[in-house]
């Protein structure tokens, strides 16, 4: 016993390991089972490697069991026909093959859902001991789980007439050499007591074929594929094949296909049952067959000739007609070039091909014809049946038949006005009377001509389309603006894509219609100015052409003062650049120019004068820049100093006590007897000798609050730098104007003095090195 279980260890292991593979032979999965019968016994030689599907059934909580599978499976099909125990065998072939089964009832049930489905689950044993298995009386229990030392046989389940039920039998080790499958010791009844026979029949006008349904299912390897197992009355077409419905994918049938060497004329007829070539008629898996001689009458009416059909009512300009027959035809007896059909009406088309959508059966109701062109004239309009279709039962169709469809009329296609354009259009828009297709517009916009006198050309067109691809209105674009006024008129032609603009219902526009618009000259707002001037006022006088009609001016002198008039006047009391706007306009192009006036006096004093602030001994040199035409000038110095004449003399200042301010004036006077007067502030400096403090109070007095170097006015390349008697750097500038304000990172530093270190060039060039020391007091 220790020897098997650590065997079945190891297959357990195995099988864990092994990758599951499709089964796809007959018989291994749930809808294709063998058929078996109850007093038979089933050999199976070999058992295919595949399977591993998860089977679904009761709990098991036993040493060694695991998830049950179909592993290498095989299945089995019965019908219960009396009530009772179920006890059977599976004897393998060899004696270290392990066999595992499962047992389920599938009535009205697919059988692919025991894999889903606990519910029809019946009985099973999965035990890994070896040996015969099965359900017998020698069993205890219904559910056998998996796993060593549990018993090779089941309790016998109980069976429910009329049930239909499957039995997997898993193969859980590796080797393939297969077992037997027996039936006995219960005492519920599988095998059918009745013979199959014909329960129905039925021909098949269309595919020359009569079906045949049994009462019982019979083995596919019983049915002879020359139908010879069957014979059809005196007189019937013969019979040149049979086909089991369901025997592509399964072992047995209840339904039989006879195919016949041609049509069946109307009349009585009898198919009777008869030892076919292979010598015997069909049986099912109990051996049982039908009994030769058997027999059912059918009856084949008379088919009637397929009716003509009516026309399905078309759209606006059809370029193809759909005949819909009220019963279905042969797609293999339309001719594709449509000669099956003719056409006469107004428009005088002819039909050019026929097309049909097919079933797999070679059936239509529908066919549609394609016509030579489109169908644009209003009217009645005739469809004849010229040859002959056949229907589904291969009968022609009677000569002569026809069908009538109306085409209503169509409203043309008109141009509207066109809206008067804004200023120099280079598009202009033709409304409709209805909508075109946007696929009818020439997009180099040849569907129309442009009629003026100064060269403008259509160059393109384009509508404003929908989703459905129709407009209204169709915009013409030009090959420059229209700049001057007058008439134009837009002619409808016939474009380069060799139409003029399609309706939606493909009516076209007639040539020759005619659109009109009118357009306005350009505008310009140029204008002219004249100025006189006296010693204090400047009158200024503005002036428009007023040409290409306008009658509108929009002023704006100065920024400020609005006039609406053609030829306004302003009076200015100062001097300098002006802001001028005009804004012109003649009701449709409007115009506008900005630019500036310069109004200068007469009299203008100036003079440019540096700022300084000049050291004592430098002189300030101050230059005229007067305009007019002066007779006198007179200069002030601001220190009591005075000269006379264009130029200024040099000045030099000497201020006693700080640095101080000048004023310097100049005042010219014209020939006419102005005066102006023009004034610039000097600085001059007390002393330009640099002078370092030796004591500074910070305490925000007014007096002495900072430390820097006095007089630094001409000094370049200045570095000043403060230190703590340590040597502590605390401040360092290279602007004089930069002071201490006796802080050290932002707090007051301490009472004490301080060392300091000056580096500048003075105004002589020279290079300047100082140092020393300063008393920080409060």
């Amino acid at each position: 016993m220790l020897k098997k279980t650590l065997l079945y260890l190891l297959l357990v292991l195995a099988v864990t390991r092994a990758e599951a593979q499709t089964c796809t032979a007959l018989g291994q999965n749930p809808s294709t089972a063998f058929p078996v019968c109850g007093d038979q016994t089933f050999l199976q030689h070999s058992v295919p490697i595949c399977g591993t599907r998860t089977i679904p059934g009761p709990v098991c909580n036993t040493f060694g069991d695991g998830p049950h599978h179909d592993k290498n499976p095989f299945w089995y099909k019965f019908t219960c026909y009396k009530s009772g125990t179920l006890g059977f065998r599976i004897t393998p072939l060899a004696a270290d093959e392990d066999y595992d089964w499962q047992l389920f009832d599938i009535t009205g049930k697919d059988p692919d859902n025991v894999y889903t489905d606990r519910s029809m689950y019946v009985a099973m044993n999965w035990t890994a001991e070896y040996g015969v298995t099965g359900a017998s009386s020698a069993g205890t229990r219904l559910d056998v789980c998996g796993g060593p030392s549990q018993p090779l046989f089941s309790k016998m389940p109980e069976l429910v007439e009329g049930h239909e039920y499957l039995i997997l039998v898993s193969h859980f080790t590796p080797g393939q050499s297969g077992y037997e499958l027996s039936f006995g010791g219960g005492t519920a009844e599988i095998i059918d007591p009745l013979l199959p026979e014909i329960r129905s029949l039925k021909y098949d006008c269309a595919s020359y074929s009569i079906g045949i349904k049994l009462s019982r299912k019979v083995l596919c390897s019983s049915l002879a594929a020359n139908g010879s197992d069957f014979q059809l009355s005196p007189g019937a077409p013969a019979i040149l094949s049979a086909r089991g419905v369901t025997c592509a994918n399964g072992f047995d049938l209840d339904s039989v296909t006879l195919f016949l060497a041609g049509p069946v004329a109307p009349g009585n007829y009898t198919v009777t049952v008869r030892n076919g070539s292979d010598n015997n008629t069909l049986f099912n898996a109990c051996n049982k067959q039908m009994l030769a001689g058997g027999n059912m009458s059918f009856s084949v009416p008379v088919f009637p000739a397929p009716r003509m059909a009516t026309v399905q009512t078309p759209p606006c300009g059809p370029d193809e007609v759909v005949l819909q027959f009220p019963d279905g035809i042969r797609c293999s007896s339309v001719a594709a070039n449509g000669s099956d059909f003719t056409i006469t009406g107004p428009a005088g088309v002819t039909i050019v091909s026929a097309a049909t959508a097919c079933a797999a059966n070679d059936l239509t109701n529908t066919v549609t014809l394609k016509l030579s062109s489109r169908i644009i004239s209003s009217g009645t309009y005739t469809v004849r049946l010229a040859g002959s279709v056949l229907s589904e039962c291969h009968i022609p169709s009677l000569p002569g038949g026809q069908a009538t469809f109306d085409i209503p009329p169509q409203p043309p296609v008109l141009v509207r006005n066109i809206p008067a354009p804004g200023c120099e259009p280079t598009t202009v828009k033709i409304g409709l009377s209805i909508p075109v297709r946007c696929s009818s517009i020439a997009a180099d916009g040849s569907d129309f001509i442009l009629r003026g006198n100064n060269g403008v050309t259509i160059t393109g067109a384009a509508g404003n389309c929908n989703g459905n691809g129709y407009t209204d209105s169709v915009e013409l674009r030009f090959n420059r603006p229209v700049q001057t006024g007058g008439r134009f008129e837009v002619l409808t032609t016939l474009g380069t894509d060799g139409n003029t603009l399609l309706s939606e219902c493909w009516q076209p526009a007639a040539t020759g219609q005619i659109a009109a618009f009118n357009t306005a000259d350009t505008v310009n707002a140029d204008f002219s100015f004249g100025l006189a001037f006296n010693c204090k006022l400047t009158t200024a006088s503005f002036h428009h052409h007023g040409r290409n009609n306008v009658n509108s001016w929009n002023w704006l002198l100065d920024g400020v003062e609005p006039f609406n008039i053609q030829h306004p006047v302003k009076i200015y009391d100062s001097f300098g650049d002006k802001a001028v706007t005009l804004v012109v306009s003649n009701g449709v192009c409007a115009a506008r120019k900005d630019t500036t006036v310069s109004i200068i006096s007469e009299l203008t004093a100036g003079f440019s004068v540096d700022y300084g602030p000049y050291c004592p001994l430098e002189a300030v040199q101050a230059t005229d820049h007067s305009t007019g035409n002066i007779v006198r000038w007179t200069w002030d110095y601001g220190n009591n100093a005075t000269s006379s004449g264009k130029e200024a003399i040099p000045m030099r200042y000497f201020p006693q006590f700080r640095d101080q301010d000048y004023t310097i004036r100049l005042i010219v006077e014209n020939d006419k007897n102005c005066r102006d007067t023009a004034e610039h502030r000097i600085k001059a400096a007390r002393s330009c000798f640099v002078e370092v403090p030796s004591a500074f109070s910070p305490n925000n007095d007014g007096v002495n609050d900072f430390f820097y170097p006095i007089n630094a006015y001409k000094a370049t390349h200045l570095h000043l730098a403060v230190y703590t008697r340590g040597g502590q750097l605390i401040f360092e500038t290279r602007d004089f104007n930069k002071r201490w304000d006796g802080k050290i990172n932002g707090s007051p530093a301490d009472v004490g003095t301080y060392a300091w270190m000056l580096e500048y060039t003075d105004q002589l060039g020279e290079k300047v090195n100082r140092k020393g020391t300063v008393v920080l007091v409060r």
